[in-house]
């Protein structure tokens, strides 16, 4: 029971910590998104200006405001729409899972080098994706379309119904199960080069003449 209490504990200090922290993370951050953002955008009449973190914001989080103007077409010299998308960001349920999960110092650290990377597509697929939304709706209303209902609006949608939560979960449970994985398969190659190492050495006919 005090494993248990133990475990609840660090979740809810992380939890508490990633709140307090979202601001200076998203300031840490928001090169990595405008660059991703751009990525996207890049071939679409869509120009990425700044990401950066709002102010006067004092709510839970931290808020990430996108800048940026859509055109009707690429090459356009003067652009259509000149667009501002804000989203509330706080990544704490990943990195809480992770951090709440039992295992070694030495795991552990095998287990964030994992999470990295999973934790950047992750971002790419919730945050991004949602902050260059009004972009792709943009885009479409400029293109002719008066009330669009693009692929962009639906997975925002869905993020926001409770689906960035689940991925947030399946992604850290991913991790997690990699990294079980890795570990399983190292102790097996161990568990090998041990047992070989205990054969007994094969004879040369040279130590019997």
């Amino acid at each position: 029971m005090k494993r248990e209490l133990r475990w609840l504990a660090i979740a809810l200090s992380m939890l508490a910590l990633g709140v307090l922290c979202a601001r200076p993370y998203a300031r840490l951050a928001s090169p990595f998104y405008a660059l991703a953002a751009r990525m996207i955008a890049h071939g679409r009449p869509w120009t990425i200006s700044s990401v950066e973190v709002a102010r006067g914001n004092s709510s839970p989080g931290a808020i990430l405001r996108m800048s940026g103007t859509v055109s009707e077409r690429k090459n356009d010299a003067v652009p259509g729409a000149r667009l501002v998308s804000k989203l509330q960001v706080a990544p704490v349920i990943f990195w809480t899972l992770l951090v709440a999960w039992p295992a070694a110092s030495v795991r552990r650290l095998a287990l964030i080098g994992i999470a990295v990377p999973i934790f950047v597509g992750l971002e790419v697929a919730t945050t991004v994706c949602q902050l260059i939304g009004p972009f792709a709706y943009a885009s479409a209303v400029l293109a002719g379309d008066a009330d669009p209902v693009t692929w962009w609006e639906r997975w925002s949608r869905f993020l926001e119904a409770g689906g960035r939560v689940g991925l947030a979960f399946v992604a850290a449970l991913a991790t997690i199960g990699i990294a079980q994985w890795i570990s399983r398969l190292r102790a097996h190659q161990v568990a090998a080069l041990t047992a070989r190492s205990r054969l007994p050495r094969a004879t040369s006919p040279r130590e019997f003449s």
